[in-house]
């Protein structure tokens, strides 16, 4: 079949099969491509121009991000879109109909946008899981006390050298001399800091 011959209608299907098809993808824990992950943020941000067709007015509604009670009192214009005799709607035409006629309405909660945005967000923390796992990132925690574990030995090394063992070896030696014998304290604090676990 060539492309010319898919009709709306099919094309929402491949649509709708494709969408829970990124949907069982990732509730198997697999890796989406990055088509996949633009239709998810589009579906979370709302977008639903990939609709060219619904099948009731319920679809309609969610596919113009209107109330159903909208699209009720839009139908009484005379110049709004007719449904087909199958009961379903040119969701194009209805769009051009609301640019023409400059229709305003409040959006109404969109429930597919907030699964999406759900699963997003399910993505990334799995996402976040498994670089955690690889050692890719560590815990701000984590960082925190091994930081304050190091600073803790460090700090007992340093004052255990600059008051136990420089002193006595201090005794007698000049200026020069004490400051050497403190530059090789320190150094050698910080080199056992350094390898300390």
């Amino acid at each position: 079949m060539s492309e010319t011959n898919i009709t709306p209608d099919m094309a929402t299907r491949v649509l709708e099969a494709n969408w829970k098809n990124v949907v069982k993808k990732v509730a198997a824990g697999r890796t989406l491509n990055a088509t996949e992950i633009a239709l998810i943020k589009a579906k979370a941000a709302g977008s639903v121009e990939t609709v060219t067709l619904a099948k009731d007015i319920t679809e309609l509604a969610r596919a113009l991000g209107v109330a159903r009670q909208t699209l009720y009192e839009w139908r009484k214009n005379p110049d709004a879109p007719q449904a087909a005799a199958n009961g379903s709607h040119d969701v194009i035409a209805w769009r051009d109909f609301i640019t023409k006629h400059d229709l305003k309405a409040s959006l109404a909660p969109d429930t597919e946008a907030l699964k999406a945005r759900k699963l997003l967000a399910e993505i990334e923390d799995r996402e976040l899981k498994v670089a955690l796992k690889k050692g890719q990132y560590v815990l701000k925690a984590e960082v925190e006390a091994e930081w304050f574990r190091r600073f803790a030995v460090l700090k007992s090394l340093l004052y255990s050298k600059l008051t136990l063992e420089t002193p006595p070896l201090s005794v007698g030696k000049d200026a020069i001399g004490i400051q050497q014998i403190n530059q090789n304290g320190l150094d050698q604090a910080l080199r056992e800091a350094a390898t300390a676990r």
